[in-house]
């Protein structure tokens, strides 16, 4: 970053604090997302959620053509969901543009996809586990990938119950899979063990990429061990004592199958991928069972109703 660069966001910084620095909080923690035809996890994914502390959801629809609104109308008309438009794609714009729209009513906001599930191992709500990082501008979550519990089709009933297979601890850390293949974008497969998605002060923040802040205003991007996190690296090491996100990156091999066809929110221009090559990875997603959600849904369940 150059020194004008940096002259300019500490400015922009003082004049944000300022701006804000007295006004009271509408929400404690909010999650932002995008999301494209995801109707039938929606649900589940805003109950969970709720269940463990988080008030108000911005989400951005890209071009979705399902039942979403159905399922949303609900949680929209009781101030719990704001629905924003966003026909372009772009992960990163949407992203930003929430940061810059509602950096004064939210004390954090998470951004996360509709397939992973944020959640504190050690406190039943994620602004208790959040208090221990009230300076922090930007707290990097790491991720559980979970493959597809071996259904070729999606079962009924939850996702959080039915796919409970995943890529954990050692073998996670040891994990070897080629991402990039032969380096044509194609073949280009997601799904990297070590790696994970952030909680940020949205003040603090100038620019936000999908898994972490681009630019910001001030101090630095750590995880929950107040360190810098070390992601797609053989020298990561995964933590999940206070902060966690189950990633249901495939679900069924039918849904995997949608997921590639649907193409990449993140990069609309980039090109079909190969599926085989996500298969491929999503064999390597069932290595062990791991039920440690399984307590936190069942009291959310029973608290909601569900």
């Amino acid at each position: 970053m150059s020194l004008i660069s940096k002259i300019f966001n500490s400015l922009s910084y003082k004049w944000i604090k300022m701006r804000y620095a007295k006004k009271k909080f509408k929400h404690n923690l909010a999650i932002a997302a995008i999301f494209k035809n995801e109707a039938s996890n929606l649900f589940e994914w805003l109950s969970f959620h709720t269940g463990v502390g988080v008030t108000h959801f911005y989400l951005y629809n890209n071009n979705s053509n399902d039942n979403y609104l159905e399922i949303l109308s609900p949680w929209i008309e009781n101030g719990q969901v704001t629905l924003i438009d966003w026909p372009k794609g772009h992960q990163r714009g949407a992203y930003t543009h929430c940061i810059r729209q509602v950096r004064s009513q939210c004390r954090w906001i998470a951004f996360i996809d509709l397939d992973e599930f944020l959640y504190s191992p050690s406190d039943p709500s994620l602004c208790d586990a959040l208090k221990d990082y009230e300076g922090s501008t930007a707290i990097f979550v790491y991720w559980v990938l979970f493959g597809s519990s071996k259904h070729d089709k999606p079962p009924k009933g939850y996702v959080l119950e039915n796919y409970t297979h995943c890529l954990f601890g050692e073998e996670a850390e040891q994990d070897q899979f080629d991402h990039h293949f032969d380096g044509k974008i194609e073949n280009y497969v997601t799904g990297w063990a070590k790696d994970g998605k952030s909680i940020v002060d949205p003040r603090k923040v100038c620019i936000m990429n999908p898994h972490r802040p681009k630019t910001v205003y001030t101090g630095k991007i750590l995880d929950e061990n107040m360190k810098h996190p070390l992601t797609r690296s053989k020298m990561a090491s995964l933590s999940f004592r206070r902060l966690r996100i189950n990633h249901y990156w495939a679900k069924s091999t039918q849904e995997l199958t949608q997921k590639i066809q649907k193409g990449s929110i993140a990069n609309p221009r980039k090109p079909q991928q190969n599926l085989s090559r996500w298969k491929e990875r999503e064999k390597g997603l069932n290595k062990t069972e791991n039920l440690d959600i399984q307590p936190l849904w069942d009291k959310i369940k029973k608290e909601y109703n569900l």
